[in-house]
């Protein structure tokens, strides 16, 4: 890994993410500083279920696949990172072994903060390690509410939870064209093309999205939530 040309710039990707965003300045700065960036061709992986988990990752640039290997050896992705997600790091609570296939997805630029720099951060203000604690918290919920979303929302209200989410990475939350292709969409919630595709041509009719070559572009941050939102319980 190289050293960070420009701090600025993973300083503003990461500004975008709502964990980073709220860790207080001096560990923002410090994670900025410690950051290793890695240029990352298409398909190469970044780790592998059962590596050891020594330390946090992060997306600067292009999009990462995260993966779930079931005991029948099928590989299933769960997840696309885009810039400024923070991944991988609930890991160091779960045994410090990976549980999950990180897979660059496009060319994409990494960004990898080793354990010893996240020691080396904490050591003489240890009140941080609360930070990384809500880190590893809020990936577990995210998979949590993921599989609970699988069980009791409807196929649109999952789509469009999705789409919501993705918007942020890509978009800050505002409207966003998403580089993702509709049989990833459906890979990603478990549902048909055929299914997919007929609920995004039913968004596009409300003008909740724009699906084109390669992309679904979410025009409607809002409306989409609105539908995620329907059959809560």
């Amino acid at each position: 890994m190289r050293a960070v040309p420009d701090r600025q710039r993973i300083a503003e990707t990461f500004s975008r993410n709502g964990w980073f965003a709220r860790c207080p300045a001096q560990l923002r700065e410090a994670l900025v500083a410690h950051a290793q960036v890695t240029a990352v061709e298409a398909g190469r992986w970044i780790y592998d279920t059962g590596d050891a988990a020594h330390g946090l990752y992060g997306v600067l640039s292009g999009s990462v696949t995260t993966h779930v290997a079931l005991d029948n050896g099928e590989s299933v992705p769960i997840s696309i990172s885009g810039p400024g997600t923070v991944f991988g790091y609930a890991a160091q609570v779960l045994g410090g072994k990976r549980v999950t296939t990180a897979i660059a997805r496009e060319r994409a630029e990494t960004i990898f903060i080793p354990q010893h720099a996240l020691a080396a951060i904490v050591r003489d203000m240890p009140e941080l390690w609360l930070h990384f604690a809500e880190l590893a918290t809020e990936q577990l919920v995210w998979a949590a509410r993921a599989y609970a979303e699988r069980m009791r929302l409807s196929p649109r209200a999952q789509i469009a939870s999705r789409l919501h989410g993705y918007s942020f990475p890509w978009g800050g939350g505002g409207p966003a064209t998403l580089p993702i292709r509709q049989d990833e969409l459906a890979e990603l919630t478990g549902f048909s093309r055929k299914t997919v595709n007929l609920i995004l041509r039913d968004f596009a009719k409300r003008g909740l999205v724009k699906t084109g070559y390669r992309s679904i572009s979410v025009l409607d941050p809002a409306g989409l939530h609105a539908i995620a939102m329907e059959n809560r319980v």
